[in-house]
């Protein structure tokens, strides 16, 4: 996958344009080929641009004098008709919420898988991680990256890989022992009786019979799961709730949540017709990370604010008649 870096510092010519626009406008220069302000919008949607140092996805946004716009673009991608898969991500300083000479805790964007897929071409968070930490060494050869956890593609927020092999079996120990305390946030579907401020949910899961992709409740043969749940906030439209998952089964979440009518919102294989589409994507977001250091033991907490897009949804979900 090629992708191509183009940078615009923005002059009095640019203030208060929306960015969008100025993409559509400055692109077709750089890359001397058309770009519609669909395929821009297309473009910040996938994680492509940033503004001074930080990735925007907000296509909208009114720019000021002596921005920096950075443009990271795969040309097979932004010129394909078809729907957009994988995001383009390039990881940068700003994406790194914790860092140590053991161990690094990265904010994950949606629409990325944590780790390499049969497809060798595929970006993939460890990838990303890997390539940024040898880039600070040149010359030094790959940089050691270690994975012992993982998002699935379309969740955004906290994951944590180990710099160093000594850190391996600490951090292996705090998912197998269940020493990690991970907090989601989700929007869900609102359904008519709501459910308790806080409630847990504990059940076997194991992989649908009838379709191989879902995970589902089963009586007997499953792996044990654990969830516990808060209602943070009621809103016309939804609900906005919080979980904390006390085991690490596929998809655990998304079951307990769908299982008791709570859909989240663009989950397309949880969610009924009305919620896979209720949203640009799945609406789950791992908010927090608390663990003892796999080496000093320091309780460490680390923290990943909901982004842009999920913020929004709950800004639409809030406001009056909404459904």
């Amino acid at each position: 996958m090629a992708i191509k870096k183009f940078l615009l510092k923005t002059t009095i010519e640019h203030k208060g344009k929306r960015l969008d626009q100025v993409l559509s406008e400055w692109l077709p220069i750089a890359l001397a080929q058309p770009v519609s302000k669909a395929k821009a919008r297309k473009l910040v949607v996938a994680g492509g641009i940033y503004l001074n140092g930080k990735r925007v996805r907000i296509a909208s946004k009114e720019l000021q004098v002596n921005a920096r716009v950075e443009a990271f673009v795969d040309l097979a991608k932004l010129n394909s008709d078809g729907p957009q898969t994988d995001i383009l991500f390039n990881m940068q300083e700003s994406d790194v919420l914790f860092e140590d000479q053991y161990i690094i805790a990265v904010n994950k964007p949606a629409g990325l898988p944590t780790q390499p897929t049969v497809d060798e071409a595929r970006a993939n968070l460890f990838a990303a991680v890997k390539k940024f930490l040898t880039g600070r060494t040149p010359g030094m050869g790959p940089a050691y990256v270690g994975l012992h956890h993982r998002l699935d593609r379309d969740t955004s927020g906290v994951v944590l890989f180990t710099k160093s092999t000594e850190a391996n079996a600490g951090v292996g120990e705090l998912f197998s022992g269940h020493l990690a305390v991970k907090t989601y946030n989700a929007l869900t579907w609102r359904p008519g009786a709501l459910p308790p401020r806080q409630w847990e949910v504990k059940n076997y899961l194991a992989r649908s019979k009838q379709q191989k992709m879902k995970m589902t409740a089963v009586t007997s043969g499953g792996d044990f799961a654990h969830t516990d749940f808060k209602l943070l906030e009621t809103t016309p439209g939804g609900l906005w709730v919080e979980a904390k998952p006390r085991t690490g089964r596929t998809h655990q979440i998304r079951v307990h949540l769908s299982e008791a009518g709570l859909f989240i919102l663009g989950d397309a294989t949880y969610g009924n017709p009305v919620t896979a589409k209720a949203a640009p994507r799945l609406m789950l977001h791992a908010v927090n990370l608390t663990f003892p250091h796999p080496i000093t033991r320091a309780l460490t907490s680390v923290n990943s604010p909901v982004p842009a897009d999920f913020n929004q949804c709950l800004q639409r979900l809030r406001a009056p008649g909404a459904t």
